[in-house]
């Protein structure tokens, strides 16, 4: 039981250490502030590309940028199940809303991929534009995904 409370507590420090880093990718000194396709959002894309590489996902970036992690299941082709949020922000954004769906899903598969591969795959995604904040285009991101984003929608950008 120690060793659980051990490895629940690493658990919850690293997840708070990488909100604390995500936190400092700002466009602002002092305030958490990261608008879709800024430099700030850049950096934020690339810190999460590495943790989940290091939860032992392979890693794309799709073409609306939102990064999205794999880790294969036992049966092939078999449909993913999905985990994640967003890494946009409002502005002086918390640093728990979005955050903390991306980072606590990276936690989860790679608890989940020290054991035996359950029979799908496993994607987190950290979707790139949901807030809406820098172009008229909420939620562009998971429109994507699912193939409800029309031409017209990218004019925007």
């Amino acid at each position: 039981m120690q060793d659980a409370n051990a490895s629940a507590q690493a658990m919850g420090k690293r997840v708070m250490e990488r909100l604390d880093a995500l936190a400092l990718c700002s466009e602002v000194e002092g305030a958490l502030t990261r608008r879709f396709l800024t430099p700030a959002h850049r950096r934020a894309m690339d810190m999460v590309a590495q943790w989940m590489r290091e939860a032992g996902m392979s890693v794309r970036v799709d073409p609306i940028a939102n990064v999205i992690g794999r880790i294969e299941g036992r049966v092939p082709d078999a449909p993913a199940l999905l985990l994640g949020s967003h890494i946009d922000t409002v502005a002086e954004a918390g640093k728990y809303d979005g955050n903390l769906g991306v980072v606590g899903a990276i936690e989860a598969v790679a608890a989940l991929g020290q054991g035996e591969p359950l029979n799908h795959a496993l994607e987190v995604i950290a979707f790139g534009d949901e807030e809406g904040v820098r172009f008229p285009s909420h939620l562009l991101s998971s429109r994507a995904l699912v193939g409800a984003v029309t031409p017209a929608m990218l004019d925007v950008l």
